[in-house]
């Protein structure tokens, strides 16, 4: 079954909590929504739930069939809210948080699509180029006999080796794409992986600010919720996709274990991953009481931080690639008209 879109899961959760708060049965309110759903994958989803939740499971069991839709922290306070008697108001949270999460991948997306845009033109312009323009001047120049010069000599080669061998070319450029993809997922190189994103230069920064926000409103979250630490911390394991954010949590986790607190852990066992503040707000929270406030605080935090990062991007990238695309222009136009004006001259004369 194909996954559900992050805005269609959170309207999803934001109406079911509205429709139970409102005193329709569950059922019928999983009904309604299964009919009012215009994604065709989002309908059946919500027909399975109502068919398991009909037959007399839970709601929470029911949605443990879908783990790439529902993560361990959906999951783990859905449970919460049926054992406490506030599915209605559990799933009203739960949409005030996907409401923010949304709001924080669009903000890393929006960032990200500038520099994507132009370096996508730039691929696209270069493959044009080099396939269906540069082989023809290779016969054009080739048909004087005029010695080049270094940058024309330069083009030329690459043009040579785009007519001859152009759909290879672009084919292992590709393949290595793809490649790259493959191989970071393999267990040992994704946890090399995992730990060298976030020191990338420029990019780097940013994806690190936006894990610390998602973990710490995660974290807030299922505190607040009243799920004892230790197990919270397991969730955030199950649901956490960065191998080195993984093992750091697994520190976290032996040190409570062995009646450690995490503020004390973090600084003993080194874990980097986490910076100085998040560390710093956790030892005030765990000294004051109010762990989940700090980690709600961090999370907003977190978020200004991201938007500030978002914006100083874009302004860092632009004349970064304006610079490099100009440079790239300057060099085809001095390679192309430079000989053709020294041969144009050669003739005249």
């Amino acid at each position: 079954m194909a996954q559900i879109n992050p805005t269609e899961k959170l309207m999803f959760t934001k109406n079911l909590g509205v429709m139970i708060g409102a005193g329709i049965p569950l059922a019928e309110a999983l009904y309604t929504l299964e009919k009012d759903a215009k994604n065709p994958s989002l309908a059946k989803l919500i027909r399975s739930i109502k068919l398991q939740v009909e037959s007399g499971k839970a709601l929470s069991l029911s949605l443990t069939k879908f783990p790439k839709v529902f993560d361990k922290v959906y999951l783990n306070l859905i449970t919460i809210g049926e054992q406490s008697g506030t599915l209605d108001e559990t799933l009203k949270f739960l949409a005030e948080q996907l409401t923010k999460l949304h709001v924080l991948k669009k903000k890393i997306q929006g960032a990200m699509m500038y520099p994507l845009l132009v370096v996508g033109v730039m691929f696209t312009i270069g493959i044009g180029l080099s396939l269906f323009v540069l082989p023809k001047l290779v016969d054009f120049f080739a048909a004087f006999d005029q010695k080049l010069p270094l940058s024309t000599r330069i083009l030329l080669g690459f043009a040579n080796l785009m007519k001859n061998h152009g759909i290879l070319v672009v084919s292992i450029f590709v393949g290595i794409i793809i490649g790259f993809n493959l191989v970071i997922k393999i267990p040992f190189v994704k946890k090399w992986w995992d730990k060298i994103i976030f020191h990338l230069p420029i990019f780097g920064n940013f994806l690190h600010e936006s894990a610390m926000a998602e973990l710490s409103r995660n974290m807030s979250v299922l505190l607040k919720s009243g799920v004892p630490i230790i197990a919270g911390l397991a969730t955030l394991i199950e649901s956490q996709s960065n191998t080195h954010i993984q093992d750091s949590l697994r520190q976290l986790q032996l040190g409570l274990s062995k009646g450690k607190k995490m503020g004390d852990t973090i600084e003993s066992s080194k874990l980097t991953v986490f910076p100085s503040l998040f560390s710093k707000m956790i030892a005030v929270g765990e000294r004051t009481g109010k762990l989940d406030e700090m980690l709600s605080y961090l999370a907003e935090y977190y978020d200004e931080e991201i938007e500030d990062l978002s914006k100083n991007l874009t302004t860092i990238l632009e004349p970064v690639l304006l610079v490099i695309v100009g440079l790239m222009v300057g060099f085809m136009a001095i390679a192309i008209i430079g000989p053709i004006y020294q041969i144009t001259g050669s003739i005249g004369g």
